[in-house]
């Protein structure tokens, strides 16, 4: 089979298509045969090992020293069962799904093997594999955030970095959760992320959320650029504030503070579950900021390493419907 390998670490171009064996499933294990996959900012900052302040060594030490450990990334897969090991019993040949193999990564290849227990769920028929797909990083992530933050119903939100994968998710979901949404983004967005459901929408090119008295009782940073020690003065009594990213120094100062959220986000088969449910029924839309075919990966990777897409970057596999 052929996947994106990237042996060193370093811009796009270090990617590579190449033949690989295909993988066998396990006893417990699910064959997916791709039909689409991401490249969202998680691996465009591993192949360029661009981690926030202070986390290069321990990055390192953890995904490879001098070169990634795992040389296939993708965090995420749509397509169709191929086969199943012999003990699977929740899926069979023919079903749609979209799954993940969370930092054991791999999921930029034409099959992947996914433990049945797993990060993994049925597509409704309605639901593209495009679609689907592109629902799973910032869907999950903003799931995962929203839950240990306990967002709640009535309760004041703002989302800076609102139009990106993790954002564009966030405003829909923190949204259906009956809360007051209020967006931060560029002002060529505002128009989308009104329509995904914004109260509220900031241009941060023309306006300091952080200095226009207003508070909050969630604040969620998707960006990087808005730590705690920035935004604690919007924070409601209370309040919580959500470090989707945050250097090392920014993590370690809010571990003094209750009022921190942070970490890295877990995904699982209920988070999917939960994003297919809601994407049938209609109440959470894909965004997709472009869909490009598996050999143009190297493309993607440079389309996410510009920092300015809107939602979810899709790469598709051509030998699949």
């Amino acid at each position: 089979m052929k996947a994106a390998v990237c042996e060193r670490y370093g811009p796009p171009e270090v990617v590579q298509i190449r033949e690989v064996p295909t993988p066998a499933p396990a006893d417990r294990e699910v064959l997916v045969k791709a039909a689409a996959t991401t490249v969202n900012s998680g691996d465009a900052r591993l192949r360029a090992l661009r981690v926030p302040r202070g986390m290069s060594l321990p990055v390192r030490l953890s995904v490879g020293v001098t070169r990634p450990r795992k040389p296939v990334f993708g965090l995420e897969v749509a397509g169709r069962v191929e086969a199943v090991g012999e003990a699977v019993t929740s899926f069979r040949p023919g079903d749609r799904v979209v799954a993940s193999r969370g930092f054991d990564l791999g999921c930029h290849a034409e099959f992947v093997a996914v433990d049945e227990q797993g990060t993994i769920a049925e597509i409704p028929e309605a639901l593209s594999y495009q679609d689907a797909v592109s629902l799973c990083f910032g869907g999950a992530t903003a799931l995962d955030f929203f839950r240990r933050g306990k967002l709640a119903t009535g309760e004041t939100v703002l989302i800076n970095g609102a139009s990106g994968a993790v954002g564009a998710m966030a405003v829909q979901l923190a949204k259906h959760t009956g809360t007051e949404v209020t967006a931060v983004c560029s002002g060529g967005n505002a128009d989308l992320v009104r329509r995904l459901g914004a109260d509220h929408v900031i241009d941060y090119t023309a306006e300091d959320f952080t200095r226009n008295g207003r508070r909050y009782d969630v604040i969620m940073d998707t960006h990087g650029n808005a730590p705690f020690a920035r935004v604690k003065g919007s924070l409601e009594p209370g309040g919580r504030f959500l470090m989707v990213i945050g250097d090392l120094w920014q993590m370690l100062g809010a571990m003094r503070h209750k009022a921190v959220v942070g970490g890295t986000a877990s995904f699982s088969a209920d988070h999917y579950r939960t994003l297919m449910s809601l994407a049938e029924q209609g109440v959470l839309k894909p965004v997709i900021d472009s869909v490009l075919p598996f050999a143009q990966i190297v493309e993607a990777h440079r389309r996410v390493d510009g920092g300015h897409k809107v939602g979810s970057v899709v790469v598709t596999f051509d030998a699949t419907p």
